[in-house]
């Protein structure tokens, strides 16, 4: 829990124990204003504790409008809805309270193109909105919205006229801010009316500085599009004195970001670097209110932030290859400080969460182990840039490799890999030669043995270990691991002693063929349909998955459901499927080498892993059964016998009290698989770690052959257990002895393990 949520909580104690604001009313006006200033999840948290004490229909209505409202402002849609609409269809509350409920869920609505719907909700707010001058133009500005362009552009006049009756300053600016919007859209039509409104705001707004703030830099936005730099800039200017004078963050940081913009278009590089760097700053302040929006697994914040972090590290970037000496490690590690919020964030978005992220932060590894380098790539649109660590030490080398040519290059590779191509020496060289060829001279000097690699993009898809020098894989000459950034894992050594290991395996699986996610669904039946054999389950640990939309799920899981009740044969087929002969084989050498506890078959159960886990001190858990990790936490699960176990189950049972003292050393899923052609997929291992609070995590970015698994794992834990052995350098062995049995040499085999968080 965050400071600002504590502090809140511990406010409202107090105020409870003095009887002052713990009644709803103090609650409900408490939430209003931090939705007022944007402090959003505070006003949440203050919503959320007035509709437990809300008593009469009216005041849970009020509760659930008022917590809707900031919901919506938070981009949490989907609550947001249920939370209106049950406020609404209460049929009760104050009819101009009703009217701005109706008004939210119109605008949430025409948001989705559910235009007609929209319409409806509007002109039942406009009913409702009494003598509200104020609020009925706010309505009608939505129904414009609607409106053919033709049509919007009467509409918007004729609200643009009604205004000038509204009588408080404030509000009429507040409108006519709204208004300019609806009218620059609008294009060349639209522009007098943006231009004069504007004007008007910036006029009725002299003594309002956030809205003073927000028309000037609307104004400035017609400037710059217009191409009148100057004026704009000198708008922007304008804007940013009256949002300073009020810590307004959200206004600031675009403004300084459009202001970056601009100078660097006028070949201005260090007043640009000074706007981004102020922009990212303002991001930081606010980080965990600003709201954010999830399309397809990328978020709002991603999409439209991350920009400002590349261009400030791009900026210091070029300034660091001109610098030397102290000053340009200062610039390098100032680069990589901006460059590790963007990864934070990435994760922040694939678990849909921030307090995971944030509570395994720590400081910015400065300085690495001997004989260990940690390669940076950092892609920006016309470059590769590297940033080499050993020791304290941090180099620069620049490849002149755009982003496209690497991004198709990788996922060449990434699909050579998987399909166990011939071509995989081609894609693996060429990125061989820009990855390792320009920094191998400085590996030798070093005597680096190990490469700690934070890869990036499409990076992210190919496992290091097969990149190619004309005669060598990497892994022939480095041990290797990856991390998702280097804020995010303490690296400190592996804690001696032979590790307490937990293994849970599934080799036949039980009740979990009724409780799979659609997607597994629709790829069992795709199987069934095609005459899946079960010679295809003893070669493979692939989990078969569809390609069904949202829209489809429904219907997928009542067809699977319906074939699964009614058929045997289907049953059956569905359990060969998502068989894994080889586990057998996997648990059975593991259990010779290592003290362990074993759950197998049906008593790896849901709950029985629950037990286990909480009851003993395990270091290690070494899970064989199906996993995959999507694109978002929602979409990543592993399979136990009788049920799905999610990323957020382990989270709640790795973070318990009996983990914080001593983390878990190791979580080892040898039967996972990430998603085909999604970069942020890889992430799944690096947040199963971070949710569980797990200090390593051994994967695998596909489906791996499920005899090699069977070998390679036993001759992991074989090399764990020698005194002074690393996890890189154990994995590293045992990639090695697969390569050397030739049935096994080709990389589609031995690479696809990875070794993501704490290499040591």
């Amino acid at each position: 829990m965050r400071w600002r949520h504590l502090f809140f909580w511990l406010c409202l104690f107090t105020d409870f124990a003095f009887g002052a604001a713990n009644n709803y009313t103090g609650l409900i006006s408490q939430g209003q204003g931090y939705l007022r200033q944007g402090q959003y999840h505070l006003a949440q948290d203050a919503l959320l504790a007035a509709r437990q004490i809300a008593v009469t229909p009216a005041q849970q209505a009020t509760a659930d409008g008022t917590l809707g409202l900031v919901l919506y402002r938070m981009r949490h849609f989907q609550r947001a809805e249920e939370l209106l609409r049950k406020a609404v269809d209460s049929d009760v509350g104050e009819p101009r309270e009703r009217a701005r409920w109706l008004a939210t869920l119109a605008d949430l609505r025409a948001g989705v193109d559910a235009t007609e719907e929209a319409g409806r909700l509007y002109a039942e707010a406009l009913r409702l909105s009494g003598d509200d001058k104020k609020l009925k133009l706010g309505i009608r500005l939505g129904q414009a919205r609607l409106m053919p362009a033709e049509q919007r552009l009467k509409e918007l006049n004729s609200i643009h006229d009604d205004i000038a009756a509204i009588p408080a300053h404030e509000d009429r600016a507040a409108l006519l801010i709204n208004l300019a919007g609806q009218a620059k859209g609008l294009h060349e039509t639209g522009l007098p009316l943006a231009y004069n409104s504007l004007e008007q705001a910036r006029r009725d707004a002299v003594h309002q500085p956030r809205l003073l703030a927000e028309a000037l830099g609307e104004l400035a936005r017609l400037y710059e599009d217009q191409q009148r730099t100057n004026d704009a800039l000198s708008l922007y200017h304008q804007a940013i004195q009256a949002a300073e004078g009020i810590n307004a963050h959200d206004l600031l940081l675009e403004l300084e970001w459009r202001q970056g913009l601009l100078y660097q278009r006028q070949q201005q590089p260090a007043e640009a670097l000074t706007a981004y760097q102020k922009a990212v700053d303002h991001i930081e302040a606010i980080r965990q209110d600003i709201p954010v929006e999830y399309h397809n697994g990328r978020s709002s914040f991603r999409e439209t932030l991350a920009p400002i972090y590349m261009r400030l590290a791009d900026l210091l970037l070029v300034d660091a290859s001109q610098a030397s000496g102290e000053e340009k490690t200062r610039l390098l590690r100032r680069v990589r400080d901006t460059v590790e919020l963007i990864k934070q964030t990435e994760l922040e978005d694939f678990l849909g969460e921030r307090c995971s992220v944030q509570s395994a932060r720590t400081a910015l590894l400065d300085k690495v182990a001997a004989n260990t380098a940690v390669i940076y790539p950092i892609i920006l649109p016309d470059r590769l840039e590297l940033l080499v660590s050993t020791g304290s030490e941090i180099r620069q080398y620049t490849q002149p490799v755009d982003a496209d040519t690497l991004m198709v290059r990788s996922r060449r590779l990434a699909d050579s890999l998987r399909n166990a191509s011939d071509d995989v020496k081609v894609h693996a060289g060429k990125l061989y030669d820009w990855l390792i060829a320009p920094i191998e001279p400085e590996l030798r000097g070093n005597q680096v043995q190990t490469l700690v690699i934070v890869p990036d993009g499409a990076l992210r898809l190919i496992p290091m270990a097969a990149l190619y020098d004309g005669k060598q894989y990497l892994v022939e000459q480095y041990a290797l691991a990856s991390s998702a950034g280097l804020t995010l894992f303490n690296p400190s050594p592996l804690a001696k002693g032979t590790p307490k290991t937990l293994l849970a395996a599934m080799s036949e699986p039980g009740p979990v063929v009724s409780d799979l996610p659609p997607l597994v669904m629709e790829g069992v039946i795709r199987n069934d349909e095609r005459g899946f054999v079960a010679e295809e389950a003893a070669r493979s640990r692939a989990l078969p998955v569809g390609k069904a939309d949202e829209m489809q799920m429904r219907k997928v899981r009542s067809i699977y459901i319906e074939r699964l009740e009614r058929d045997p044969q289907f049953r059956s087929n569905v359990k060969k499927q998502l068989s894994l002969p080889g586990v057998v084989k996997e648990v059975d050498v593991m259990s010779k080498r290592l003290p362990h506890t074993l759950l197998m078959n049906s008593t790896f159960t849901v709950d029985g892993f629950v037990q286990q886990v909480t009851r003993e001190p395990y270091s290690v858990v070494h899970i064989a059964s199906h996993g995959i990790f999507g694109g978002t936490a929602d979409t990543s699960f592993i399979m136990a016998y009788d049920g799905i176990i999610s990323i957020d189950d382990l989270d709640r049972l790795l973070r318990s009290d009996r983990f914080k003292q001593q983390p878990m050393e190791l979580l080892t899923l040898s039967a996972c698989q990430t998603a085909e052609g999604d970069d942020r997929a890889p992430l799944g291992l690096s947040g199963a770690a971070l949710k569980a609070n797990v200090r390593s995590a051994l994967g695998s970015l596909w489906p791996v052959d499920d005899e090699a698994a069977a070998q390679f794992m036993p001759e992991f834990y074989q090399a764990l257990l020698q005194p002074g052995m690393s996890k890189a350098q154990a994995l590293r062995q045992a990639q090695l002895s697969l390569m050397q049995d030739k049935q096994y040499e080709h990389p589609y085999f031995w690479a696809p393990f990875i070794l993501v968080g704490n290499w040591l």
